[in-house]
């Protein structure tokens, strides 16, 4: 992150951990009974962008990636896998076109390697893989008034999600959510001109909050303790068009296409409630009474305190236990989960 967007953000009360999730004015935090309100502003300097460009980077980041990169443009955003040879994934992307390059976005922690281990299959194709962290700054937007406030700023709004809009060099995202939800990139003074206007009617949130709109969206993501935990189905990738099954081979391929046509997925991501006070890291295992797998009855893809008490979470599960109502975040089994619905439909065996 660049520094001087960290001495802009400390003045106003910002702090970071070491993976640059940051947290504002607790007790400012702590007022918010709903996320459902007028306007909220985040920093999402938790997640980090590799700049990928050149004449091949589409031929080369379609060897790597679970989606058609070819139906990236300007206007239009996804997620894809990159997975390792079983079919495991090791990072999942926000991809962005940006002027004449591609940006992958995914948290910070798995940045270092995931751009070390995307440089060794360059071999010599014309692409060029740079972090552009410092000179990127990402933030979010969401609330009741965001299309207001952003329509005033000059923004032309996206209709769907992962749609795509640009206004004085800042790329506006549509996300997914219960009321409007937005990212906004782009170079250090654009975005902290926008800030210092929009903070001003503005309820600041931490990467807590944020994560948890993502949770209630339904939206995973890979961090670095859950990484080669998931295949890309268990985590809903096909419902959230994040794998295109027709687009050719990439690692781990035939692992992913194997499952699809020929194989009996058991384990789905399902959004959950659970009355406790403990947060587990992603890939945490689950319990149920009647696994005798050794592996567990789930894991957990993400999880963050519910602003009504208890926490909210996603989570891989056995759709045993699910059909048997078997499912607890203890090994006592003293801790049951409520499963909530998903706000998109998937398709089960």
């Amino acid at each position: 992150m660049s520094n001087k967007w960290f001495n802009f953000l400390s003045t106003y009360g910002a702090t970071f951990n070491s993976e640059q999730e940051v947290t504002f004015d607790p007790k400012d935090e702590a007022t918010i009974s709903s996320l459902q309100g007028n306007l909220y502003l985040t920093d999402l300097s938790y997640l980090s962008l590799i700049e990928v460009s050149g004449d091949d980077k589409k031929t080369f980041l379609q060897g790597q990636l679970t989606n058609d990169v070819n139906a990236i443009s300007s206007s239009l955003t996804h997620i894809s896998g990159l997975c390792t040879p079983k079919g495991r994934l090791r990072a999942l992307f926000t991809i962005i076109s940006r002027d004449d390059t591609l940006l992958l976005q995914l948290p910070l922690a798995l940045h270092e390697e995931t751009l070390k281990r995307l440089k060794m299959f360059v071999m010599m194709s014309k692409v060029k893989l740079v972090d552009v962290n410092d000179s990127l700054i990402k933030i979010g937007i969401s609330g009741n008034q965001a299309i207001k406030v952003l329509k005033e700023n000059g923004f032309t709004i996206p209709n769907e999600t992962n749609m795509v809009s640009d206004n004085n060099a800042i790329q506006l995202i549509r996300l997914s959510g219960t009321t409007p939800r937005f990212e906004c990139i782009g170079p250090l003074d654009k975005i902290q001109a926008l800030w210092e206007t929009l903070q001003e009617d503005a309820q600041l949130i931490g990467t807590a909050h944020w994560k948890l709109l993502d949770i209630q969206s339904g939206i995973p993501n890979v961090f670095a303790s859950s990484k080669e935990t998931f295949i890309p189905q268990m985590l809903n990738l096909e419902a959230l068009n994040g794998i295109n099954f027709k687009k050719g081979c990439y690692t781990g391929q035939e692992v992913v296409a194997r499952m699809q046509y020929l194989g009996k997925l058991k384990r789905r991501m399902y959004r959950a409630h659970c009355d406790t006070e403990t947060l587990l890291e992603p890939g945490a295992l689950l319990y149920s009474e009647s696994s005798k797998s050794g592996q567990g009855a789930g894991h957990i893809v993400d999880s963050q305190k519910s602003l009504n008490g208890g926490i909210e979470l996603l989570a891989v599960i056995t759709t045993e236990a699910i059909d048997n109502s078997d499912i607890f975040l203890d090994e006592s089994f003293k801790t049951p989960l409520i499963i909530k619905e998903l706000p998109y439909t998937i398709e089960t065996e």
